[in-house]
């Protein structure tokens, strides 16, 4: 037994050791080293600190080396320390800080070097840091410095010589001394970017302040909001000036200048409205193209083209998308025209956008919709077309080409069937001479003779029409829902033929309001849904329940579609809308033989 328990014994102190042994290892491998400095610009004669951070899970560490800093004077080798602990996921860890104090000695750009630090007998090393030392005397004389108020604000750009639909980043840029306390701020509305498409970035998190120095002046800086400006036209452009309203507490005495322009308020807090001055860019014009169709896009875009199926029958729809993605003035892009055969009809293409304001750009996707009809039979192709863009980046345009489209419209067996009308026979008419013959007059059977059977129909076929007549009346007064379903192929086409009266005087939004209603209202009369209050996703999800045919929803979607974003198409035309009144038609014409 003593053997046994001599043996667990030593088994257990071996696994502990192990165990000890590899958190220890991991511990080294999971130690951080970092240095930093309170201010990356400084005055001459100015003190700074430097920190070196050690985190992570060790046992020892040694005071750190430092190296010889040119330009500047260490106060003392003792620094000031700090220690801090934690306990994350079942793991401690451990944070020391070192402090030193270095007094800035010689203007210029230098380099404080790395500073090395030995843990667990292993040596780590931190990085460099560029500093930038302004001499305090001179900068005390610059014109400018005495000019400057303690709070003001700036826009700043990217690039002050783009070329037309470049994207320029315009920073708003807060600058404010030591001694104020920034603690709200309120862009004021209206702000105009005359001759530029404009959209505001997103930026996650709080504005974060950074210290600089201005003429010789010290100032704390922060970025408060971030638009992408596109020039839509070469020349010099100005950037109207940014205003907000700020709220600011300052901590200065009775003779400081805000307190006199801020007396009267009666708190330590004030705001006070701040305008940015005006910046003129210098739009440079883009040379033409080798060829090429350009879209007006300027970034860096990927480019596509694709059709929706490669067979259809007659009558039926056929989408053709084009779709750019990529990063710049994806807002302004146009889209390309194509050759398009013989024997197609084409109607206004469908716009879709995707906007991604993240990362301080504007990326996302375009697409553009066209949607054909071929009225004959046969084999189609659309050709090649290129297309080209230019890149900022690479100072030139960049040219895609689409490959050609082929597909093949195959004769429509409903629409022969329905072409041939009901109670046409295919019975020709016999020409030729004909012989006359005497035939003497015989007594006939009364049953024989025509004009008894007309007497006794014709009352009774009048009876029944006139019994059918009134149960159809009865009907439409007494069931709602078939009286609807009856006049819906009227009144739709009603309101379509009001539509054309209603854009040929001019208003086109009333015009397309008519169109929808004219879709939607056959649809619900149909299918006695509700007159009012239900969404086009509605009757799309209405129509396929009915299991309607896929290319015959495709096209009311697309209707419907149209018609919802008409606020935002304002160059659309009488011609346009009276292509989607013809599409309505042919749609609705379907749409009642399967309904």
């Amino acid at each position: 037994m003593r053997k046994i328990g001599k043996l667990f014994y030593t088994v257990g102190f071996f696994l502990v050791f192990v165990l000890l042994g590899s958190s220890f290892s991991w511990a080294q491998s999971n130690v951080s080293v970092e240095a930093s400095l309170s201010q990356t610009t400084v005055y001459t004669g100015e003190r700074v600190s430097l920190s070196i951070e050690i985190s992570g899970s060790f046992n020892n560490v040694s005071r750190p080396e430092l190296p010889q800093f040119e330009n500047f004077r260490l106060l003392s080798n003792n620094p000031s320390t700090s220690r801090s602990y934690s306990y994350i996921n079942g793991q401690s860890t451990v944070s020391y800080t070192y402090s030193y104090y270095l007094i800035a000695q010689k203007k210029g750009d230098s380099q404080l070097p790395a500073v090395s630090i030995s843990i667990d007998g292993k040596t780590y090393t931190t990085d460099p840091i560029q500093v930038n030392v302004i001499d305090r005397n001179e900068s005390a004389t610059s014109e400018n410095s005495s000019e400057r108020p303690d709070i003001f604000l700036k826009l700043e750009v990217s690039d002050d010589q783009p070329v037309t639909g470049q994207q320029i980043i315009t920073d708003v840029i807060l600058y404010f001394r030591d001694g104020l306390e920034v603690n709200s701020y309120q862009p004021v509305p209206g702000w105009k970017a005359e001759g530029f498409w404009k959209e505001e970035l997103e930026n996650s998190g709080r504005p974060r302040a950074e210290s600089t120095v201005l003429d010789g002046i010290r100032y704390r800086k922060a970025r408060l909001l971030q638009f992408s400006l596109f020039p839509t036209k070469s020349g010099e452009l100005e950037i109207s000036p940014y205003k907000i309203v700020v709220a600011v507490r300052s901590a200065r005495s009775g003779n400081d200048p805000f307190s006199s322009f801020f007396s009267g308020f009666g708190s330590n807090q004030r705001e006070v409205e701040l305008s940015s001055d005006p910046i003129t860019v210098d739009v440079q014009p883009l040379s033409p193209t080798d060829g090429a169709t350009y879209l007006g896009a300027v970034g860096d875009f990927d480019i596509s083209r694709s059709i929706s199926t490669n067979n259809a029958l007659v009558g039926e729809s056929i989408e053709i998308e084009t779709r750019v993605r990529g990063s710049g003035n994806i807002p302004l892009i146009s889209k390309p025209n194509y050759d398009l055969p013989d024997g197609l009809e084409i109607y206004e293409p469908q716009e879709n956008m995707r906007l991604n304001r993240r990362n301080s750009t504007i990326s996302g996707s375009k697409s553009f919709t066209d949607v054909i009809i071929a009225r004959s039979p046969g084999n189609y192709t659309i050709p090649a077309k290129t297309v080209s863009y230019y890149n900022p980046a690479r100072d030139r345009y960049i040219s895609t080409t689409l490959e050609s489209l082929t597909f093949s419209i195959d004769e429509n067996p409903e629409a022969m069937a329905a072409s041939e009308g009901p109670g046409q026979l295919p019975v020709s008419p016999i020409t030729g001479l004909a012989s006359w013959i005497t035939v003497s007059p015989e007594p006939a059977d009364i049953l024989e003779i025509w004009w008894f059977w007309a007497g006794v129909l014709i009352p009774l076929i009048t009876a029944g029409a006139a019994y059918w007549r009134k149960l159809y009346t009865d009907r439409m007064q007494t069931d709602t829902a078939f009286a609807r379903s009856v006049k819906a192929a009227d009144k739709a086409q009603q309101r379509l033929q009001k539509a054309i009266q209603v854009s040929e005087e001019g208003n086109i939004k009333q015009a397309y309001n008519l169109l929808q209603k004219a879709v939607t209202g056959f649809i619900s009369d149909r299918l006695n849904m509700p007159e009012a209050g239900l969404s086009n996703q509605d009757y799309i999800e209405a129509l396929k329940e009915k299991g309607i045919e896929e290319n015959l929803v495709k096209n009311i979607r697309m209707l419907l579609d149209k018609c919802a974003s008409i606020s935002y198409a304002p160059n659309t035309t009488h011609a346009y809308l009276k292509s989607h009144v013809g599409l309505a038609e042919s749609t609705l014409e379907k749409l009642q033989k399967v309904l």
